[in-house]
């Protein structure tokens, strides 16, 4: 076949659907070493902060944790309202599908963030995730923002700008502040024919347009698809083990 041919072929096939197109991506994780496995008891997610900053995408030199949350959580319009909710929704069905009772309830988590009296101007993530983890006794907290977060057509003058999600989410033992994993994801959708070689890798998501629900739940499940294997739940067995020893 020749390749006026091929194309002829294709390319109605292609303009059928759309597809995601990563903008930026990173997902960076501590080493996966068996003998030095991080157990747990109890982990739990933080509220998800929402607001204009970004992460630095060298891991090294992303010191987000270390902000003030007035830093973080400046407001945009461009950014939906329940876009922290959803995220954090998310991120406790992932992880709960994977750990089960081993994750607080948002129910406790809430009710414990409510009691706190956070300074925006002094408290960090790091500070957030330990004064929060200590009400919970949780042994691992999730903390994360989110800075872009809107559907198709949401920015005026732009009908035709696809859903796009910003998030990073980042764990971290509450007593040391030591940060233990990142999760990047930025992503937008467009059109499948802006990039072909992205097509049968994407297809998987669907041939319309998604929402920017949608394109969040796909996102959460690729952060935290390569979490660190050596973190795991603490199991009455090793407990037992500890005991006899």
């Amino acid at each position: 076949m020749s390749g006026y041919a091929l194309r002829k072929a294709v390319l109605p096939a292609v303009i059928l659907g759309f597809i995601c197109l990563v903008t930026i991506a990173a997902n960076d994780q501590v080493e996966e070493d068996p003998s030095s496995a991080i157990l747990f008891k109890q982990m739990a997610v933080a509220p998800i902060l929402v607001g204009q900053r970004q992460p630095d995408m060298d891991e090294t030199l992303d010191d987000t944790l270390s902000c003030p949350i007035n830093q973080i959580c400046a407001e945009d319009p461009n950014i939906q309202a329940d876009a922290g909710q959803m995220i954090m929704r998310l991120v406790l069905s992932e992880l709960k599908s994977r750990f089960g009772r081993h994750i607080v309830p948002s129910e406790q988590v809430q009710a414990a963030y409510a009691g706190l009296r956070l300074d925006d101007a002094q408290d960090t993530p790091r500070t957030l995730a330990h004064r929060l983890g200590q009400s919970l006794t949780a042994d691992l907290m999730m903390v994360g923002t989110v800075w872009r977060y809107r559907d198709r057509g949401a920015i005026e003058g732009f009908p035709d700008k696809p859903a796009s999600v910003a998030f990073a989410l980042y764990l971290v033992d509450p007593v040391s502040g030591r940060r233990l994993w990142r999760g990047v994801y930025d992503e937008a959708q467009e059109l499948a024919l802006q990039d072909m070689s992205k097509f049968t890798e994407r297809i998987k998501m669907g041939l319309k347009w998604l929402t920017a629900d949608e394109l969040a739940r796909h996102g959460v499940k690729e952060v935290l698809k390569p979490f660190p294997r050596n973190i795991m739940p603490l199991l009455p067995e090793d407990t037992e083990g500890k005991e006899t020893q």
